[in-house]
């Protein structure tokens, strides 16, 4: 009997082991899979912005040819240019996301997404909300302790991401 009571819990535990396995890793392929469809967006868009960018020389060759102004004519095809462009920012703003990774406000540095300070030119940044669950799988190479909060960050940090502390003057 007590031998059965033991395979019983060892293969709940293999179970249980080969379940958490194989949830991590359809997470993994969601978010490969999500991220290979953004960079497909992102690539249909910017080939739409060349076909506009094509559009509109021959537009504008043509009217030249027949002595029109072309100053105000490409209002409209400029202002698709300047949606596709914020749809492949957002796209891209995506991708980061989903790696747990936003840029700097002010610098544009990929800095990690819970940051309260840019790690390289120590801005404060505005909160993002991030799902508990996303926040408990965290997975980040750490080096450095703030000497003022105690905030572990990368070795090349500049400022503390948490109390914005210039690691440059403790050296």
């Amino acid at each position: 009997m007590e031998f059965m009571k033991k395979v019983t819990e060892i293969s709940k535990k293999v179970g249980d082991a080969a379940t958490e396995t194989y949830n991590t890793v359809a997470e993994k392929s969601g978010k490969m899979f999500e991220e290979a469809k953004l960079k497909m967006s992102i690539s249909t868009k910017e080939g739409e912005i060349d076909e506009i960018y094509l559009g509109m020389g021959k537009t504008v060759y043509d009217m030249y040819a027949q002595g029109e102004d072309v100053g105000k004519v490409f209002t409209k095809e400029s202002k698709k240019i300047d949606k596709l462009n914020t749809e492949i920012k957002d796209m891209n703003k995506k991708i980061l996301f989903n790696k747990k990774l936003r840029t700097c406000e002010k610098c544009g540095k990929v800095i990690a997404l819970e940051s309260v300070f840019c790690s390289d030119c120590g801005t404060k940044q505005k909160p993002v909300k991030i799902k508990e669950e996303a926040k408990d799988k965290k997975e980040e190479k750490h080096e450095e302790v703030c000497p003022q909060c105690g905030t572990i960050s990368d070795i090349d940090s500049k400022y503390c991401s948490k109390c914005g502390y210039d690691f440059k003057t403790k050296k």
